[in-house]
């Protein structure tokens, strides 16, 4: 075997040894760090379109033309590279610094944007709640009603249920 043929098969062997061990998490990571824009579809079909800006560890934030968006690991159905250009919208990052750095869960993120009390909209169990973000806990998130909404109760939303909530303001 020639000295390209035998790079050719290391190549390949290297490739097939990456494709083994991948995950999503790790997927996202490498997606975050490239910026490279992306078509994330989740599993109850809606589909979201930006950049990765923070990979945590269940969970990413999409950065979208809309705004940020924050999606659990467990929610992804699949990640496509995205066609034609997106735009240079300045969107702040949704996550404190520390959270970005630490390698935070989705339930440590959450508190941690719960604090600031956004207007966030979830989409969870075929619906979508849009509210003031009022507090987090270990397995649950707590949604104000809109005050422009007709429906002024609370909201208890299980975080394993959440498809995918934006950041609508801060």
């Amino acid at each position: 075997m020639n000295d390209a043929a035998r790079s050719r098969a290391e190549q390949r062997h290297h490739k097939t040894a990456e494709a083994s061990e991948a995950t999503v998490a790790s997927l996202l990571a490498r997606l975050a760090e490239s910026a490279q824009p992306v078509l994330v579809d989740t599993v109850s079909g809606n589909r979201m379109r930006g950049r990765i800006t923070t990979a945590g560890l269940d969970f990413c934030v999409i950065t979208a033309p809309s705004g940020p968006v924050m999606v659990p690991t467990a929610a992804i159905a699949a990640v496509s590279e995205a066609p034609g250009p997106l735009g240079n919208r300045p969107t702040p990052d949704p996550l404190p610094f520390e959270i970005k750095t630490s390698g935070a869960t989705l339930g440590k993120a959450l508190a941690a944007l719960a604090a600031e009390r956004p207007l966030v909209q979830i989409a969870a169990g075929g619906r979508n709640w849009r509210g003031q973000l009022a507090s987090a806990g270990a397995d649950i998130v707590s949604v104000s009603a809109d005050p422009s909404s007709a429906d002024t109760a609370t909201s208890h939303i299980a975080i394993a249920a959440i498809d995918h909530l934006a950041i609508l303001a801060r």
